[in-house]
């Protein structure tokens, strides 16, 4: 059995290499959870129990939504980034309540990604989007939230996430501040040699995965730069 393209296949073999691969990253992404909630001594009520399986169930989705674009792949181009980014943000926009999040995705500029990026990319957009409908507005006010891609034919890509929400808390540092999310977002962000950019106001969150060309050092939280 074979996972097949047109005028291309990928057999067998690479293609559980590729699933073992990514089952790996996601066993990774769920160890850290854990050893950040035994490392916290909280007692979780059902409700934040809910939740944080509900956020595992997502990372689960993001993974399987690779491999459903992989299985779509036509001569190796790579991953279609903003179908897959389009996906990913949909997704995200089920699990809260109805109304909850007003979601808009640009990626008139997207384009084709190595499939190994494209893992911790959606999965860095996954957490911005369910950062911000938790907390852009604690009010329980919906949120706006655009998502916008650009992929460009060197690999470099840049992926933003902005909301309307009511920014970061006074002295937040997303270098080294936060919870697992943070700290996930962080640690895939260096695993794919890539900058996480955050420009914040009390007029909202603009989130940027910028990853540049021939990049192959290991990157952490910068300050956000206009381009």
């Amino acid at each position: 059995m074979s996972i097949l393209v047109e005028h291309d296949g990928v057999g067998l073999a690479e293609a559980d290499h590729r699933i073992a691969n990514n089952l790996a990253s996601l066993s990774g992404v769920i160890r850290l959870q854990r050893r950040s909630i035994s490392n916290s001594g909280r007692t979780f009520t059902t409700e934040q129990v809910c939740m944080l399986l509900d956020d595992i169930d997502a990372r689960i989705e993001v993974t399987a939504k690779l491999h459903k674009s992989l299985a779509r792949v036509v001569d190796g181009d790579g991953v279609d980034l903003g179908s897959f980014l389009q996906a990913i943000a949909e997704m995200i926009g089920t699990l809260g309540p109805q109304g909850k999040m007003d979601l808009t995705v640009d990626h008139s500029g997207g384009g084709y990604i190595e499939p190994r990026h494209a893992l911790h990319a959606g999965l860095i957009t996954a957490e911005l989007l369910t950062n911000a409908s938790k907390y852009a507005h604690p009010t329980g006010l919906p949120v706006k939230v655009k998502v916008r891609c650009e992929t460009k034919d060197d690999g470099s890509f840049v992926v933003e996430v902005t909301d309307d929400g009511v920014g970061f808390p006074e002295n937040f540092d997303p270098s080294t501040d936060g919870g697992l999310g943070f700290q996930l977002m962080r640690a895939l962000a260096n695993g794919l040699n890539a900058e996480l950019q955050f420009e914040h106001d009390s007029l909202g969150v603009c989130a940027r995965l910028v990853k540049r060309a021939g990049e192959t050092n290991g990157a952490a939280i910068l300050p956000f730069t206009a381009q």
